[in-house]
């Protein structure tokens, strides 16, 4: 529970320490002075130590009366009224005396989440409800009988197994799910384990998720520090229109205080590396409902896996598996393979906030959202945990780690360097890259200063080591790392090599992954106007290299036929046995990039991973790169011209979203 935010003051220097498994972690803070009277939270991001061992801090700090209280796993104090099971027959309600869910014991849905006396989905769409489903062979979701599991008076938890049907129509896979609630808690976990014998026959699992469809009481949503909105009413949703030629989930807003606006649930679309929570808030009854993220290691694609996270309809998702964006593939599991992933346990979190009536809005959302990310952390902190007892979960001590120093050696940048990218493990999936595995688990950290890095709690087996991004291009891949339980492997210095054949000539971008820093690539509200206005342009471009500036002259998406055309001069002519290459990189493509240079094809190359990113609104999706030689003699002194154009299945429009460009060649 978290109360109004501090009036600005001077900042006072204060030490946290907080427990990390068998030692504690110390660090300097800053903290707000504020009345004896609230309460607030501060967030701390991951931190790492020059001893190796990363830890995500227990984020929240609560400030009352001078006092520093860390939140804990599962929210509230731990303390309060004994957990109690009843049966209902149909279903099962756990009860702490601060939250309450019914659950459905044939569907595993829970129909009521009540959270001091509230009931959060009450008047949702579809009834308002928490379920599960996935896409394929066709869409359905666990149906199956339920036990009790635990029922003492600090926690319980509910069972509900969901086996194959043994029929082709049906997805060919055992469901587990489970609910937990904790004494004190203010929320409940959530756990699913899929398994696929090796006697079940092939299935396609396609998208994978939990969603919550929650009370429209709920008007405001919170994505991250740039998706924080004031949703529109359920009356304007009902109200909206289609939008010829675009998906049927882009409407336009014909009421409310967005009339005229665009409204499309792939606007809140986010990269699940950088998020720990997402959720809703209520600015009338000032409570607040969250998808908190502990772990990482379950979901698909890496940590620059974009998804939906919450929409309109006043749907809260959990994306476990999912291939938007053509990032992370379906669930596919082959007969005769046998396989189990266990996904969670998440919390499903409630706040309230209890400041002054006349508090602004405002101030209500920002603190149940900073309330929502030191839970976050609290959460992160304590992974693995402790408290889930089950076969298929292991716990810290079943658990490596693996550490280094990640040195980026580029013969054409000498300042490169590994801080900031992101590292980690995944396992060889039959030469699948991180990008496009679902049936395993990852784990990724982001490397820290001077290249220091240490990836925790990893389960045993072997795995690649990659790494990508700090301005470098392409990727760092290490094939033979083994991590066993209860050891560190520190690796020392791992140098990291990015491709080149020749110092650079020009440039065009950032090698980020993503093209979000070229003109219309920034997210806004009215992102599908952008989208429409680029795709009916077609337009060609040209590109004058010591002239343009990428930020403005360079379309964040190449859409349809028309050429572009980049122009740069050369104050001579490389010698004849220089190497030279243009380099593409792409933060997503559905085409066949053709390219000439002065008039003559040098390549063409086509994405292995189409994606339409831009019309679900998202600034990257599946990256791919490729290098084009330049043979001898193409490239002369004064100008020159590479022209960059597409082509498409069966004429079929398509678009290109540029990641990074570079031309590199010897003797100039």
């Amino acid at each position: 529970m978290c109360n109004e935010i501090p009036k600005a003051s001077a900042k006072t220097e204060n030490i946290l320490c907080a427990p990390t498994g068998n030692q504690s972690i110390c660090c300097t803070v800053s903290l707000l002075p504020c009345s004896p009277v609230c309460l607030n939270t501060l967030f701390f991001s991951t931190m790492r130590r020059t001893n190796m061992k990363r830890v995500t801090l227990a984020a929240a700090i609560m400030l009352s009366a001078g006092m520093c209280f860390a939140n804990v796993p599962g929210g509230g104090d731990g303390k309060g009224a004994d957990v109690s099971v009843k049966d209902d027959g149909d279903s099962i309600v756990l009860d702490n005396g601060i939250v309450a869910i019914r659950i459905n014991k044939q569907d595993a849905t829970i129909g009521s989440f009540r959270y001091r006396g509230m009931n959060l989905f009450e008047g949702g769409h579809n009834g308002g409800r928490f379920y599960w489903s996935w896409n394929t062979p066709a869409y359905g979701g666990p149906r199956g009988n339920a036990t009790i599991n635990a029922s003492g008076s600090d926690y319980a938890e509910v069972k509900i197994h969901s086996p194959w049907s043994g029929q082709t129509k049906d997805a060919a896979m055992d469901v587990d799910i489970y609910y937990s609630l904790k004494r004190g808690a203010q929320g409940f976990y959530v756990t699913a384990v899929l398994n696929h014998p090796a006697s079940y026959p092939r299935v396609e699992v396609g998208e994978w998720r939990s969603n919550a469809y929650v009370s429209p009481m709920f008007d405001w949503l919170s994505v991250d520090a740039l998706r924080q909105r004031k949703m529109p009413t359920v009356d304007d949703m009902a109200s909206s229109v289609a939008v010829a030629g675009a998906p049927k989930e882009v409407r336009m807003l014909t009421t409310g205080q967005y009339a005229g606006q665009y409204e499309c649930k792939y606007a809140y679309s986010a990269d699940l590396g950088e998020l720990s929570v997402w959720g809703w808030s209520s600015t009338s009854k000032r409570v607040g409902i969250w998808m908190t993220v502990p772990s990482h290691e379950y979901y698909n694609g890496g940590p620059m896996k974009r998804e939906l996270t919450v929409h309109m309809d006043h749907t809260l998702l959990n994306m476990l598996n999912g291939s938007h964006y053509s990032m992370g593939a379906p669930l596919t599991l082959a007969a005769g393979s046998d396989v189990k992933k266990t996904y969670g346990p998440y919390l499903v979190y409630a706040n309230s906030y209890q400041g002054a009536a006349s508090d602004t809005s405002s101030s209500v959302t920002a603190a149940l959202w900073q309330d929502a990310q030191a839970q976050a952390a609290a959460e992160q902190a304590a992974w693995p945990y402790t408290w889930f007892k089950n076969p298929d979960y292991v716990p810290a001590a079943g658990r490596g780690s693996v550490s280094g120093i990640l040195k980026v050696n580029d013969s054409g940048n000498p300042s490169a360097h590994a801080d900031g990218a992101w590292i980690g493990l995944a396992p060889d999936q039959n030469g699948l890259g991180f990008q496009h595995q679902a049936s395993s688990y990852q784990f990724w950290v982001k490397v820290g200063a001077g290249g220091r890095f240490s990836i925790p709690n990893v389960l045993p087996g072997r795995y690649h080591l990659w790494a990508f991004g700090a301005n470098n291009v392409d990727a760092f891949e290490r094939t033979d790392i083994e991590v066993r339980a209860g050891t560190t492997q520190d690796l020392g210095i791992v140098e990291w090599k990015p491709s080149r054949v020749a110092a650079t000539v020009w440039e065009i971008g950032i090698p980020d992954r993503d093209s979000r820093e070229f003109q219309d690539g920034e997210f806004n509200y009215t992102q599908w106007a952008t989208y429409a206005r680029a795709r009916d342009q077609e337009a060609a471009l040209t590109y004058t290299v010591g002239k343009s500036d990428w930020r403005r002259d360079w379309q964040y998406a190449q859409f349809g036929t028309a050429p572009w055309t980049i122009k740069f001069a050369l104050a001579n002519t490389p010698p004849k046995d220089a190497p030279a290459s243009l380099y593409i990189a792409l933060a997503s493509s559905e085409t066949t990039l053709n390219v000439t240079l002065n008039g003559k094809p040098i390549g063409s190359y086509t994405a292995p991973y189409p994606s339409h990113a831009p019309v679900r609104l998202g600034s990257h999706g599946g990256f791919s790169a490729t290098r084009l030689s330049i043979p001898p003699g193409l490239l002369k002194q004064g100008e020159n011209n590479i022209v960059i154009t597409q082509s498409s299945k069966k004429g079929k429009p398509g678009t290109t979203q540029y990641d990074y460009l570079r031309l590199e060649a010897d003797g100039l």
